[in-house]
């Protein structure tokens, strides 16, 4: 039967109303039982849960692929099934579900699941899900939900390159489920960045080779220090407020199209600033010096008219009568910036921009805005296309963008 019906093919009769839901009900159980293949049995359930059939039947059906299946898709998509269509019953179940699950995937899925609910209807199973994270990782709820998201990744990670790794390396079958087991029930990996924490509250964080931060991050109240680094990273977190109070913060060789706000905000702080300011550095410019010391992991330098450029491990800057900025160079491939920071188009007085080697992608349109800049080196970057608004620069004499590497 499982040959011939497929649940897409099943539920397209029901809309065609070719079939009746109750005996689609009947069929779509069947794959449940007869199918080896999860994603089969995972579209079969997702299909029950959209005819919304409100009986016991039903019931029996998802609570027995919450009990009994081994996928923790099916048994996650059965948790959801549950909570949508049997609002009053689906305690019981789902509490039992929770006290035996040890999928990192599935506490994922219900803790954000839960958190689009009316609290107070779903309280006890909110509970619940927290409380078990929280004992496993012995820290409160809000920080607990951060590793059990660093860990998803992780897990999404391994599931994306696990038939890879089996096609590379041949491995004996314990050999295979301990590997399993290893890597989609919670365990202790996502703890591994943590670096220091106290009375359940996370202090110092280090995260490495991650192509996404969780938002959850913005929840850490208790953060001091924080480091993102090696990180492929589509986006991050926009708005953190209670990582404003962060006295440490390195984000190096990463790639970003563009910084968040809240990291701009950080280097606005006094403790980036007033050196700078104590460096001449004129008060409304201090803070791209702050941002790029974040980018770099290392405080920059005022070159000496007499020192030559040495583009190891700190930004170099030049200062003209008034403070401001006039020049900025770095090159270190040590610790890539993985960015053009639009803050660098607001130095009026900038007339000298060198950032070779460091993963930057974009130039920002709004970088048509140095007028006084002469030189732009953007060498050996990654950087496919050159925005129009560089036309504007009539001052730019030497633009150097050759050997950029385009990224597959």
């Amino acid at each position: 039967m499982s040959d011939q019906l497929t649940p897409e093919k099943i539920y397209s009769r029901i809309l065609k109303k070719e079939l009746e839901k109750k005996d689609a009900l009947k069929l779509f159980e069947s794959l449940i039982n007869d199918s080896d293949n999860e994603e089969t049995r995972y579209a079969a359930l997702e299909f029950i849960g959209k005819i919304a059939l409100d009986d016991e039947k039903t019931f029996e059906i998802i609570e027995s692929c919450l009990i009994s299946d081994e996928s923790p898709l099916v048994r996650s998509e059965a948790a959801k099934i549950l909570i949508q269509t049997f609002p009053k019953r689906e305690n019981k179940p789902l509490l039992w579900a929770i006290q035996n699950e040890e999928s990192i995937y599935f506490f994922k899925k219900l803790i954000d699941l839960l958190e689009t609910y009316d609290t107070s209807q779903f309280k006890e199973i909110r509970e619940g899900a927290l409380k078990k994270i929280e004992q496993h990782y012995n820290l409160n709820s809000n920080d607990s939900k951060f590793v059990l998201d660093i860990d998803y990744l992780d897990y999404m990670k391994f599931r994306t390159e696990f038939y890879n790794f089996l096609y590379k390396f041949e491995l004996p079958d314990e050999a295979k489920r301990l590997l399993v087991k290893e890597n989609t029930e919670i365990g202790y990996k996502g703890l591994g960045r943590v670096q220091t924490s106290r009375k359940g509250y996370i202090l110092s964080l280090s995260l490495i080779d991650l192509v996404e931060i969780p938002d959850s991050i913005c929840k850490l109240t208790k953060l001091e220090s924080l480091e993102v680094s090696y990180c492929n990273l589509k986006k991050f977190p926009d708005a953190c407020p209670n990582l404003l109070s962060l006295k440490k913060l390195i984000l190096v060789n990463n790639k970003l199209d563009r910084l968040p706000r809240w990291v701009v905000e950080i280097a606005n702080k006094n403790k980036y600033t007033n050196k700078y300011i104590n460096k001449g550095v004129h008060k409304s410019e201090v803070h791209i010096l702050g941002i790029l010391e974040i980018l770099t992991g290392h405080g920059c330098e005022k070159m000496r008219t007499d020192e030559n450029f040495s583009p190891e491990v700190a930004t170099h800057y030049e200062l003209n009568n008034l403070g401001h900025i006039t020049k900025i160079m770095y090159s270190s491939t040590e610790s890539r910036i993985g960015v053009f920071p639009i803050e660098l188009c607001s130095l009026e007085f900038l007339e000298e921009l060198t950032l070779i080697d460091q993963n930057i992608r974009l130039i920002p349109e709004s970088i048509g805005r140095l007028k006084r800049l002469k030189v732009l080196n953007l060498r050996f970057n990654k950087i496919n296309n050159v925005p129009e608004s560089i036309k504007k620069l009539k001052n730019l004499e030497l633009f150097y963008l050759k050997s950029n590497i385009k990224e597959n």
